[in-house]
């Protein structure tokens, strides 16, 4: 049959165990590991700032007076910009074919509250340190999806999750 021409014998395919080299990662690669390690990290601390320092939290505060329209962010945050960043780092380090969607969904998780931001700081006036903050974690972010996204289509790249 014509399965047995290309190697292998019907059921599944056997899986080829490749490590990724850390010799062989671009420091485009490098870099968008370490950040979105660095995020997943540095999102963490934030909440426990904001939860341990009513200071700290008074910087940031959308509205002063009802703490709940902040909390309201810390689910989706630690689910998306915490784990999703964290699963897109651990991902580009090991070169997996499937870290695109995780980071373009880790992508969107950022710039939706970033342009709700944009608009809460234009209406009420107060919020601009928060948005400040998501600003640059946005684009970079973004940034970072579209070279996953490049790195993936780009000739002669193989992922170390191929044929699995």
């Amino acid at each position: 049959p014509s399965c047995c021409r290309r190697g292998w014998r019907g059921g599944r395919r056997p899986r080829r165990l490749v490590t990724p080299d850390p010799a062989e990662r671009t420091p485009i690669e490098t870099l968008s590991a370490g950040y979105l390690a660095a995020q997943a990290v540095l999102g963490c601390v934030l909440w426990a700032a904001w939860a341990g320092s009513p200071t700290v939290r008074s910087w940031f505060e959308l509205v002063t007076e009802r703490h709940a329209v902040m909390d309201a962010f810390v689910f989706a945050d630690l689910a998306i910009g915490v784990g999703g960043s964290a699963l897109g780092a651990w991902g580009i380090a090991r070169r997996a074919g499937w870290v695109v969607p995780v980071v373009a969904f880790t992508a969107g998780g950022m710039v939706y509250p970033t342009l709700y931001l944009v608009g809460w700081v234009s209406f009420s006036g107060t919020g601009a340190a928060t948005l400040a903050i998501m600003v640059p974690v946005s684009t970079f972010t973004t940034w970072i999806a579209y070279q996953a996204w490049r790195r993936d289509r780009a000739p002669g790249f193989r992922s170390s999750t191929a044929g699995r």
